[in-house]
């Protein structure tokens, strides 16, 4: 693995974080959670997750 692979990998967990945090208070909604999540796979491209997470965040009928 690469530096600039691990880095990301670090920084997708440490901005996610707080949310499961958030999730777990109560504080933000499962549906928050998961549009989070989903914009923060786009921006770290993660490897060491699980897909069950990702969701459409485009909500036009195609």
């Amino acid at each position: 693995m690469t530096k600039e692979r691990l880095d990301k990998e670090m920084l997708y967990q440490a901005s996610l974080s707080p949310f499961k945090a958030l999730l777990g208070d109560g504080i933000i909604s499962e549906d928050d959670y998961r549009v989070i999540d989903t914009i923060l796979r786009g921006l770290y491209s993660p490897i060491f997750v699980e897909e069950s997470y990702q969701i459409p965040l485009d909500n036009k009928e195609q």
